[in-house]
C-alpha cells in the first residue's frame, strides 16, 4: 500500500450526491472527501455508478441532489474555477476529430492561459507518450490508446491540482501505464487529489492510499484496503480481489 503523503486540506468534496434515472438510481446520497495528497480508488460491480459519480464531479452530468466541491468552488455554481482545477479522463477518449496531438496542447495552452515554456514541455510529452511520429495525424486516424493519450497529455500539460480518471488503463500501451502511474503519484505529491475509478484491482493497490466500493449506487464501504480487509472479516495478506467479491457479494 502506498505511503499517504502530507495532506493540504480536502480538494474534492462529495456530499449527498444523488442521480436518478427513471428506472434506476444510479447514485444514493454518496458522501465522499478526498485530501490534499490522496489517492483514492473508486470500484464496484459493473453498473455500480462509477462513471456517474465521475461525470457529476466533473460537471458534465447534472445530479438531482447534493454537491461537489473542487479545490473549494462548487463544480455548479462556480463551474469554471472548478474546472481550472481539475483534469478529467474519460474511459473513452473524444479528443477534437480534427486537431493534431500537437493542436490539442496548443488549445489546451490557450484555452488555460498556460505561461511561456509551455511548447517545450508539450513536445517531451508527446515524446514520452510515443506521439511524436503522429504529429501530424488528426485524432480520428489514431487508435483508441493514442487518443486517450492525447487526453493525458492535454491534462499533464496543465498540472492540476485535482484529477478525476474513468477507467484510464483501457486500451493503453505498458509504456502509457507507466506515464499514467506517475502522473498520478506526482500529482499526490505536490499535495494533489486523485479519484480513479478502475476495474484493474492491482492498478488500485499500487496507487492508491484509500479505496470506495459502489455497488447499486451507494457507498457500500470506504478506507484502506487493511481496512476493508477487517470489514471482511479476511485473513491480512488475503489478495484484494477476494476482499472486494466478498464484501460485494455479503451486501
Amino acid at each position: 500500500m502506498p505511503t499517504l503523503p502530507r495532506t493540504n486540506g480536502t480538494s474534492i468534496a462529495i456530499h449527498g450526491l444523488t442521480k436518478r434515472y427513471p428506472k434506476v438510481v444510479a447514485l444514493d446520497h454518496v458522501d465522499l472527501e478526498v485530501r490534499g495528497g490522496e489517492v483514492l480508488g473508486l470500484v464496484g460491480p459493473n453498473g455500480s455508478g462509477k462513471t456517474t459519480l465521475l461525470l457529476c464531479a466533473a460537471g458534465i452530468l447534472a445530479s438531482d441532489e447534493g454537491e461537489v466541491m473542487i479545490a473549494g468552488h462548487d463544480v455548479v455554481a462556480d463551474a469554471m474555477e472548478a474546472h481550472r482545477r481539475m483534469a478529467f479522463i474519460p474511459e473513452l477518449p473524444q479528443p477534437f476529430t480534427f486537431l493534431t496531438p500537437k493542436e490539442h496542447l496548443l488549445f489546451t495552452a490557450r484555452a488555460f492561459g498556460l505561461p511561456e515554456g509551455w511548447a517545450t514541455q508539450a513536445d517531451e510529452l508527446l515524446r514520452e507518450l510515443d506521439l511524436t511520429d503522429k504529429e501530424k495525424s488528426l485524432s480520428f486516424q489514431l487508435s483508441k490508446g493514442q487518443r486517450q493519450k492525447i487526453h493525458l497529455a492535454m491534462g499533464m500539460l496543465r498540472a492540476p491540482e485535482v484529477l478525476l480518471l474513468d477507467e484510464p488503463l483501457i486500451g493503453i500501451d505498458p509504456k502509457g501505464g507507466l506515464v499514467l502511474k506517475r502522473w498520478i503519484r506526482s500529482t499526490a505529491e505536490r499535495g494533489g487529489s486523485v479519484i480513479i475509478s478502475s476495474h484493474s484491482l492491482p492498478l488500485v493497490e499500487q496507487v492508491c492510499n484509500r479505496v470506495a466500493i459502489l455497488r447499486k449506487g451507494k457507498l457500500l464501504a470506504q478506507g484502506t484496503i487493511d481496512d476493508l480487509r477487517k470489514q471482511a472479516r479476511a485473513q491480512p495478506g488475503t489478495s484484494f480481489d477476494e476482499v472486494f467479491v466478498s464484501l460485494t457479494e455479503a451486501a
